[in-house]
């Protein structure tokens, strides 16, 4: 089993541990990088334009390029953020 089955197996069963380790094991194993894509310049002016100027930090641009990839479904992208973003509070 490949470390990418494995690390998405525990997301599948709940099993998280340390999700900034997920995040960058599962990039980093793929190849995937934080660096923009030619459609987040479109993507972001969006966001000014809508009010929602939320800025990404690293882990969570990770995490964008691996749904992008079709690495992660977006159920377990909302998983592992919702991981990460309780671990980033404490």
């Amino acid at each position: 089993m490949s470390l990418d089955n494995v690390l998405v197996e525990g997301l599948n069963k709940g099993k998280i541990g340390d999700a900034c380790a997920a995040i960058s094991t599962l990039a980093w194993t793929n190849g995937l990088t934080a660096e923009p894509e030619p459609i987040d310049t479109f993507v972001d002016a969006a966001n000014r334009l809508s009010g929602a100027d939320a800025e990404l930090d690293h882990h969570e641009k990770l995490l964008v390029a691996l749904g992008r990839h079709g690495i992660l479904s977006d159920e377990e992208s909302m998983a592992l953020h919702a991981a990460y973003l309780a671990q980033q509070r404490g």
